[in-house]
C-alpha cells in the first residue's frame, strides 16, 4: 500500500497540525530591544522626575535623576548586546 502525499496546504505531521492556541493581545511578548525603549520613555514624562525633593548632594531630584538615568541606559544597552549576540556573528572564542 503507498501513502500519497497530502494536498497543499495541509500538514504530514502531527507536530505541524497542533499550533499554539491564541490569547489574543497576550501573544505579544518581551524581546530584548524592549530595553533600549525604557530610557526615552521615560525622560520624556516629565511628571515623574517634575519635583525638587528629594534632593541629592544640594542637587534637586530633577536633575540628578536626569544625571542617574545616563548609567541605566549604558546597563540597558549593555544588556541587549549581551542577550541578542550570536556565536556565529562574533566568531568563536
Amino acid at each position: 500500500m503507498t501513502t500519497s502525499a497530502p494536498p497543499p496546504g495541509e500538514s504530514s505531521s502531527p507536530r505541524e497540525e497542533t499550533s499554539r492556541p491564541s490569547t489574543g493581545w497576550t501573544d505579544v511578548r518581551f524581546r530584548p530591544w524592549n530595553l533600549l525603549l525604557l530610557v526615552p520613555l521615560v525622560t520624556i514624562l516629565p511628571f515623574l522626575f517634575n519635583q525638587e525633593s528629594p534632593t541629592l548632594f544640594g542637587l534637586p531630584f530633577f536633575y540628578w535623576f536626569q544625571l542617574a538615568i545616563i548609567p541605566v541606559g549604558v546597563v540597558c544597552t549593555v544588556a541587549v548586546h549581551r542577550m541578542t549576540r550570536h556565536a556565529d556573528e562574533e566568531g568563536d572564542r
